[in-house]
């Protein structure tokens, strides 16, 4: 395990706080390209390899620019890493506004596979996730945070359910999306696509009773 994943929640609020916040246009452009030069950087050698400097390089920008921004490459992992989290967030707030009108069978599909999606989009989400231990700049663990999210999807498809129900059933949800995750990576299943469908079917068969009272 390396030291960075043994930073806490705390720890990484406080070296969050260091860095310089982008005041114009020019500056948020520049601070995206660092972010995304990052992302690429950790993506393709992982937390522990890679540097500040290919970092800077990555984005065309010099290292003084990097260190305005960024003092520390556990600072940018932690800016990255709560950017996707929002990300996420973002794309179950979408969900949630469509849930109510969705097939179940359509709901189940792209809960399954919302995990899988950003992982193949966020390459370098994994490895920061698994870096820091789940924890999140300034917030809750990610784990809590997006289980919180499949909660009030869940919530609006089925608003008969009790919160403590609702809660049970996200940690449920969430499972079998992470299960899809493992499954898409499993190279040696032979037939990854039928055994994601059989998972599609089980999240369907979950959410089916889970909502059988409103529908």
């Amino acid at each position: 395990m390396s030291m960075a994943s043994q930073k806490s929640t705390g720890t990484l609020r406080a070296e969050s706080g260091q860095a310089k916040a982008p005041r114009r246009a020019r500056g948020h452009a520049r601070v995206a390209s660092l972010l995304e030069a990052a992302g690429t950087e950790f993506a393709d050698k992982g937390y522990d390899a890679a540097t500040m400097t290919a970092i800077a390089a990555r984005a065309g920008a010099s290292i003084g620019s990097l260190y305005q921004f960024f003092p520390t490459k556990d600072q940018i992992a932690g800016a990255l890493l709560e950017s996707y989290v929002n990300m996420l967030a973002e794309t179950f707030h979408k969900l949630r506004e469509a849930a109510p009108s969705l097939d179940v069978s359509l709901l189940a599909s792209r809960l399954t596979r919302t995990f899988v999606k950003f992982r193949a989009t966020h390459p370098a989400f994994a490895a920061l996730a698994e870096t820091y231990s789940d924890a999140l700049p300034g917030t809750i663990s990610i784990r809590e945070r997006l289980r919180g999210e499949i909660a009030s999807v869940l919530a609006a498809v089925a608003p008969q359910l009790e919160p403590a129900e609702i809660a049970v059933r996200a940690a449920v949800i969430q499972q079998i999306m992470k299960a899809a995750v493992a499954i898409n990576g499993d190279t040696s299943i032979a037939s990854r696509k039928a055994v994601m469908d059989e998972l599609e079917g089980l999240m369907r068969l979950y959410l089916d009773e889970a909502i059988a009272v409103t529908r």
